[in-house]
């Protein structure tokens, strides 16, 4: 061993610690995974460093990588999803595009052979209106343009099945 080599340790844990800085830094600045790129290199070269010093200490570092690695991204993502950046790029119930749902959290779902209208096209799956609230729906074969009327034909997952009316007059 000479005296560079008794180096090496300390640069393969800087180049790991270096990795988990630039993951950090990757959660919270959107950088199209420019930034996870050079983090999954500089762990790959922290374990190649590791192995130039001894198999044993690559080893180490390899095992603790491989189980540190789905750990951290995991933990890493559930700070993110409370990150003001996560909150604006993951929709929650407020957002606009949502189905209104009935008290008691259940979705009111319009009986069958009920006319409604499309608020938005259904190509198959858009919203309709049922007292005022927005619906899922989702059509039985054609596609449906908005401010077409439809009828109710089945329930199916939360959201009603539906078909162009036969008459587009609201009071048919």
């Amino acid at each position: 061993m000479t005296p560079d080599d008794s180096m090496l340790p300390a640069l393969a844990l800087i180049l790991g610690g270096a990795a988990l800085a630039i993951f950090m830094i990757e959660l919270f600045i959107p950088t199209g995974g420019v930034l996870a790129l050079l983090c999954g290199s500089l762990g790959i070269a922290s374990i190649i460093v590791g192995f130039l010093y001894s198999p044993s200490f690559g080893m180490i570092l390899l095992a603790v990588y491989a189980i540190a690695a789905p750990v951290l991204i995991v933990v890493g993502l559930k700070f993110w999803a409370r990150s003001p950046l996560g909150k604006k790029m993951i929709l929650t119930a407020q957002d606009g595009g949502h189905t209104d749902v009935a008290q008691g959290g259940v979705v009111a779902l319009a009986p069958i052979g009920t006319r409604l209208l499309a608020l938005t096209a259904l190509r198959p799956i858009g919203f309709v209106d049922f007292n005022g609230a927005r619906c899922d729906a989702t059509t039985e074969t054609d596609f449906v343009d908005a401010g077409e009327w439809v009828e109710v034909t089945a329930h199916r997952e939360g959201a009603v099945r539906v078909r162009r009316a036969k008459t587009q007059n609201p009071t048919a």
